[in-house]
């Protein structure tokens, strides 16, 4: 099974689960970080002096975060599923009420994102260029065994 591991600055752990990509090709993975009381999903990188995580309609920048690892010996896999208008399916890797680990593309990038699933939200928010944008249509990690 996968675990959080706290972290700090651009310090991404061993067996990080690469998510994404920036434009340019750098590889970006699964954060998260306390916003207001909420464990929301963002993405972090060896390029980025923190996690990036979209929260009150910006891009906010965690320097201590955890990053989501999947050892080599852990049990358990994961895969991502298409979803869409702040849907997802069983089995979906939830941070926090409502909230949940997804992706999207946005700007040339595939962006690991936050899925919000409550009303007026339901969609996929990511951190990009310092703003909070948003996706009707992403992908969602799912635990498939």
């Amino acid at each position: 099974m996968a675990v959080w591991v706290t972290t700090t600055g651009c310090h991404i752990p061993e067996h990080a689960i690469r998510a994404g990509y920036e434009a340019d090709g750098r590889p970006l993975f699964i954060a998260r970080a306390s916003m207001e009381g909420t464990l929301t999903p963002g993405k972090c990188g060896f390029h980025l002096p923190g996690a990036h995580i979209p929260y009150g309609c910006k891009e906010n920048i965690a320097h201590q975060y955890e990053v989501l690892v999947h050892p080599n010996n852990a049990q358990g896999f994961y895969d991502w599923r298409r979803a869409c208008l702040g849907k997802v399916p069983e089995n979906a890797l939830k941070t926090d009420t409502d909230t949940y680990v997804g992706r999207a593309y946005f700007s040339g990038s595939l962006v690991p994102c936050k899925i919000a699933t409550s009303y007026p939200h339901m969609c996929a928010y990511m951190g990009y260029g310092g703003k909070e944008h948003n996706a009707k249509d992403y992908e969602v990690l799912c635990k498939i065994k």
